[in-house]
């Protein structure tokens, strides 16, 4: 039986029907979620995944990372290919937490939720392929001298996927701090 795939409609993106303030940049959190932890798969319409469903006591972590360092970067892998995501993200610490962190991060099957403005997320997540770490992927760099910082950076990917930027649906109320499996904030660097 063949299968049929449908292109998304072409239509015109013109300044004036975006209002295009474009402003660059993420927010400086970043949710974290297992895929385990779900209930079902989210569904994925037009480049917009469904509200992430969690199973009893479960949920998103919280990282409260370094302001204006959060970047998602799409990119295609030839003619009918897809695309690739990289996802990039820093916490302004080097500590115990960032450590043992980092190995959670390193080694689960994760999806990451980032925040876009003021109304849009999006998300690393594709329900059949994880997220990756590749060599050199997570970076902690302690400084040396007084003045260097002390970060934890990341840099994941996630393809083959069909759309250059993928969205998610946050919480109808409460923000996505409503689904946080500890119902707190915590930040890694602290």
């Amino acid at each position: 039986m063949a299968v049929t795939v449908q292109c998304p409609t072409m239509g015109d993106i013109l300044a004036g029907n975006q209002c295009l303030e474009n402003f660059a940049g993420l927010g400086s959190t970043v949710y974290v979620g297992l895929k385990e932890d779900l209930t079902e798969p989210m569904k994925l319409t037009d480049g917009v995944y469904s509200t992430p469903k969690f199973k009893s006591g479960k949920g998103l972590y919280r990282f409260d990372c370094k302001d204006d360092a959060q970047q998602i970067q799409g990119s295609s892998l030839k003619n009918n290919k897809g695309f690739e995501l990289t996802g990039h993200f820093v916490i302004d610490a080097v500590s115990k937490l960032t450590a043992k962190y980092s190995r959670s991060v390193n080694n689960l099957k994760l999806f990451f939720i980032f925040l876009d403005g003021e109304e849009d997320s999006q998300i690393l997540y594709d329900p059949t392929r994880n997220v990756r770490f590749d060599d050199g992927g997570i970076k902690s760099d302690t400084g040396k001298e007084a003045k260097d910082e002390r970060t934890t950076t990341f840099e994941c990917k996630l393809g083959p996927v069909r759309y250059d930027h993928l969205y998610v649906t946050p919480p109808t109320t409460g923000g996505w701090d409503s689904l946080l499996a500890n119902k707190g904030t915590v930040s890694p660097g602290g």
